[in-house]
């Protein structure tokens, strides 16, 4: 592939990040962002740059940590090598969830421990483009948010587990009342799970819990 002269990258569903084909270019060459991207300058794991929506053309004027990691000469059209990575700041809002084994709580007002089983959604946006960079990107050549769903589902069950059973215990909610309460269940368990995300550079910008439900043949349940 010969020396590229424009950069640039279309969204693609379900892409998170992802990786310029080619690190071959050179001096003059334009990087096109486009709204809800960030694209990124990136030589020997070192983020030399960043650039939101527009049109860039690139000199050693406008990237002098580049220029110093290169040491570019001062030349029209001189080839360099380094890698663009662009990250896609659009929501995605389709995440789902939901509990592989009941949930053992205990109801605060019969004091006994009932198994629950929950499921809902959940939608996350990329808002530290740069904390998501330098996590979670490596030797790959792109990042998925099927991948990102995959490296969070456990620790959003584990975190949901804690702060489902915390918020019954905290406002008094029978197991039997606690349908009425999921919009305001689903807001606690969202401020107690999105810190875990936003060390990543992540946000999770809905999360709701669509059902709680406690199976009927239960002995426990049957003496409610």
């Amino acid at each position: 592939m010969g020396l590229i002269g424009v950069v640039k990258c279309l969204n693609q569903e379900g892409e998170l990040c992802t990786k310029f084909p080619s690190d071959d270019l050179k001096l003059g060459s334009q990087i096109v962002v486009y709204p809800s991207q960030v694209a990124f300058f990136v030589k020997g794991g070192a983020i030399c740059d960043e650039f939101t929506s527009g049109t860039y053309t690139i000199e050693t004027e406008n990237i002098p940590i580049l220029n110093k990691l290169i040491n570019l000469p001062f030349g029209d059209q001189s080839p360099f090598k380094a890698e663009v990575w662009y990250v896609s700041q659009l929501a995605k809002l389709d995440f789902k969830w939901g509990t592989i084994i009941p949930l053992q709580i205990e109801d605060p007002k019969y004091h006994i421990i009932v198994p629950i089983r929950a499921n809902g959604q959940y939608g996350i946006k990329v808002t530290n483009p740069r904390a998501f960079l330098e996590c979670f990107i490596g030797n790959q050549e792109s990042l998925s948010s099927s991948r990102i769903e995959q490296y969070f589902r456990s620790l959003i069950l584990s975190k949901l587990i804690s702060s489902i059973a915390k918020k019954i215990l905290f406002n008094q909610i029978s197991v039997l009342d606690i349908n009425i309460y999921l919009d305001e269940i689903s807001h606690y368990c969202r401020e107690s799970i999105n810190p875990s995300f936003q060390k990543y550079g992540l946000d999770i910008i809905e999360f709701n819990i669509i059902s709680i439900n406690l199976p009927d043949n239960d002995s426990s349940v049957q003496t409610l």
